[in-house]
């Protein structure tokens, strides 16, 4: 079927998804595989780990996990189409491209000094080639980010790629998740957020569906009072946030509801970060051989969530990714005891067909409306 003519159906399962690898084949030398041990903010804790040293790939990565594909890059069109599909034949709908700004910008890189613009139009492409895979953009923070520099942003972004049939869109609005909302004021945000406001993005052909980080017990305020479309969680320890924390969803969910919102659950199979954040053991979430995942899907599905995203398909540095990896010595495997470097994909399909049954969505049902 050709894609612009193809039936649209909103995906209700997304997952987050890096552009920040590179290689010495495709880029000419290894981006993010190589990330440096980053160093604790206070300096008394600082001072008792290692910090600043790059890792050595390919044998030697920033993850405590190894990627069935190798040390890969996010630029390569073939490695990236392989991703999309991978996901879509498991259950996943759309992906949540990082995004750090206009390579024009000041600072907008990761902390490693890569900037994902230059990948963008390689991944809208990639998917404009996959039956049922949509692009959403998940808008990280820079220094000076405003509203206002939002508002730039998302034009820069949309005169780009915003004609592609591949974008994921709500009632033909392209979907933005905003990483670190909360550090900028609500009532900056409604001066691009609220539709009556100057500086409005609001019935525009910049207008959008954007999407807050819930934090903090009382960031619903925040999402209210700075017209945002919904909020999602993110953060794959519970020990993180009150958002991430499982037992609050239903809550979540109810505020939603109660205040015309989308809540978008975020499960992750655990978190550990170590050989880049040796410091941060504490908030370290073991998988359990694929307890943990399911643990998120359930508590996610019984929410009341409106849609669920997932934390991460392919964030290696903070060992939260469901891409398949390999046995590989001084690594850790899917498994104890046994090795199935595609169990997290097996268990996203299974789960994802059981949180859209929940929502009353067949998979494969062709309307738009959530």
């Amino acid at each position: 079927m050709n894609r612009c003519t193809q039936t649209y159906s909103f995906p209700l399962v997304h997952a987050f998804f890096y552009l920040w690898y590179g290689n010495p084949e495709t880029d000419g030398r290894y981006l993010h595989w190589n990330h440096e041990i980053l160093p604790h903010w206070d300096p008394t804790v600082r001072e008792r780990y290692p910090y600043g040293i790059r890792f050595r790939p390919p044998e030697e990565i920033h993850s405590g996990f190894y990627p069935k594909r190798g040390c890969y890059s996010s630029r390569d069109r073939s490695t990236l189409k392989a991703q999309l599909k991978e996901l879509v034949h498991h259950g996943v709908g759309a992906v949540v491209a990082s995004w750090w700004g206009p390579e024009f910008r000041a600072g907008t890189s990761d902390t490693q000094g890569v900037s994902t613009d230059s990948a963008i139009r390689d991944l809208v492409a990639a998917a404009e080639e996959i039956n049922g895979m949509y692009i959403a953009f998940h808008l990280e923070p820079y220094p000076g980010r405003s509203a206002e520099t939002v508002r730039e942003d998302v034009k820069y972004l949309l005169d780009r790629v915003g004609s592609s049939p591949a974008l994921l869109r709500l009632h033909g609005k392209p979907f933005f998740y905003v990483y670190d909302s909360y550090h900028i004021q609500s009532s900056e945000w409604a001066s691009i957020l609220a539709s009556e406001s100057k500086l409005t993005m609001r019935g525009t052909p910049y207008d959008g569906v954007f999407i807050a980080l819930f934090l903090n017990e009382g960031d619903g305020n925040n999402v209210i009072e700075g017209h945002f479309d919904g909020f999602y969680t993110y953060f794959a320890s519970e020990a993180v946030s009150y958002g991430s924390k499982r037992s609050n969803w239903k809550a979540l969910a109810a505020l939603a509801k109660e205040t015309g919102k989308l809540f978008i659950a975020s499960v992750g199979p655990g978190y550990n970060d170590t050989r880049i954040r040796p410091w941060n053991a504490a908030t370290t979430v073991d998988r359990e051989d694929g307890l943990t995942y399911d643990r998120a899907w359930s508590a996610a599905t019984e929410s009341g969530a409106d849609i669920v995203s997932i934390t991460s398909y392919n964030e290696w540095g903070e060992g939260t990714q469901i891409e398949p990896a390999i046995e590989k010595e001084g690594y850790s495997s899917y498994g104890s005891g046994f090795s199935d470097a595609d169990l997290y994909l097996d268990a996203t399909l299974r789960w994802s067909e059981k949180f859209q049954t929940s929502k009353g969505k067949v998979v494969g049902d062709q309307h738009e409306e959530l």
